[in-house]
């Protein structure tokens, strides 16, 4: 069964690399411990707030216009 376990392993690197990807950081380095713990180093990225925001919307479907 080594295989099955390998297997969840990578799909539960790349749910995490998804989380952090969706979160608005960058991947920088993923560890895998003997045990099995994941972890990943992030590289913060400079960012417009103002495209975040309309990012997010979009996702949520929200299409609400900015106040003026």
């Amino acid at each position: 069964m080594p295989k099955a376990r390998q297997s969840s392993r990578r799909t539960d690197i790349m749910r995490a690399i998804k989380a952090v990807k969706d979160s608005g950081l960058s991947v920088s380095m993923v560890r895998i411990s003997p045990q099995g713990q994941i972890e990943i180093e992030t590289a913060l990225q400079a960012q417009d707030s103002a495209t975040d925001l309309e990012r997010w919307l979009e996702r949520k479907g929200a299409n609400h216009a900015r106040p003026s």
